[in-house]
């Protein structure tokens, strides 16, 4: 029996839909995966044949293919591992149900059938929303924030055993508790405790209704790098799609924002090499110019920036 189930895969943050087709045939043990897998997709194999063997299934004489659809595009992270495996249990008739094709599944697989997330997670549901699943399995990450959607219904798993007795019917997957969210945020540096500077502040607003960029001049310690500092203060907070877009982002550069409301403020040193502020890099991640999405990026005596950085 061939068996098909829909996944989530990541171009940055752009997201694709992937088809998970498994093939399982009686021949020598094996575990094939085509459909262009980097190194971290093909060390799938081994999660995913350790988590069923944690949970019981032995793959013993089985030939099982595993295709990535489109096989035309480049496959990276283990976001497959979940689809993976419950795709090989529907080609072994292991699960009763037909996976419906609206239904998705994301997340990492440990040795004994835990059920991880992984950086890229919340991309990639917005990306399922975006390709209209109605359905998507996953991990449950406190560092993201509690997301609810009309059209998409969210499903929080923690570990393999828990899944199949859900979609067999014969288990209820609990609540888990909302990710933290933070409250009472506010402002390292107020706008409105500025004293004086009436005309650069008055540029400064229009600036910020306009959503413009500043070219601030002066002899040292005359303000500039304070005003740049409140800019964000004035600053309208961010909308929830823009919030989402944010932490999409910081997660990709692997790191956590926690400021949700609050547009960013980076301030990068001439110093810094190329990659860390346009981004790139050998395992490409997102750099300082980025990171200041929605917010405000502040080039500090911008004449010692190398033409490369400007």
């Amino acid at each position: 029996m061939c068996a098909r189930v829909a996944s989530i895969g990541l171009r940055g943050m752009e997201g694709y839909l992937v088809h998970v087709e498994v093939k399982v045939m009686i021949g020598v043990d094996s575990i094939v995966i085509v459909g262009l897998p980097d190194a971290s997709v093909k060390e799938s194999k081994e999660r995913v044949a350790a988590a069923l063997h944690s949970q019981g299934y032995s793959l013993s004489s089985q030939k099982i293919i595993i295709h990535l659809s489109l096989a035309e595009l480049k496959k990276n992270g283990p976001l497959f591992d979940l689809a993976m495996a419950i795709s090989i249990l529907v080609s072994l008739k292991e699960l009763k149900p037909i996976i419906q094709e609206h239904t998705g599944f994301i997340g990492s697989l440990s040795l004994d059938g835990r059920v991880q997330p992984v950086e890229g997670m919340l991309p990639a549901v917005l990306a399922a929303k975006k390709l209209g699943l109605k359905k998507l399995y996953m991990p449950f990450d406190e560092r993201r924030p509690a997301l609810e959607f009309t059209d998409l219904e969210i499903v929080y798993v923690s570990s393999l055993e828990e899944i199949i007795l859900h979609l067999n019917g014969q288990g209820i997957i609990p609540l888990l508790q909302k990710a933290i969210v933070v409250e009472n945020q506010s402002y390292s540096a107020d706008f409105k405790k500025i004293v004086g500077h009436s005309y650069a502040k008055y540029a400064l607003e229009v600036a910020a209704a306009g959503e413009h960029q500043v070219f601030m001049t002066g002899p040292p310690g005359c303000g500039k790098s304070l005003l740049a500092e409140t800019f964000p203060s004035i600053m309208p907070p961010l909308s929830k799609e823009a919030q989402l877009e944010m932490i999409s982002l910081y997660q990709l550069s692997g790191s956590l924002w926690e400021h949700t409301e609050i547009p960013p403020f980076l301030n990068p040193h001439h110093t810094a090499s190329g990659v860390s502020i346009v981004g790139g890099g050998q395992y490409p991640r997102p750099g300082e110019v980025s990171l200041a999405h929605r917010g405000v990026l502040f080039l500090d005596e911008i004449a010692e920036f190398t033409k490369k950085n400007t």
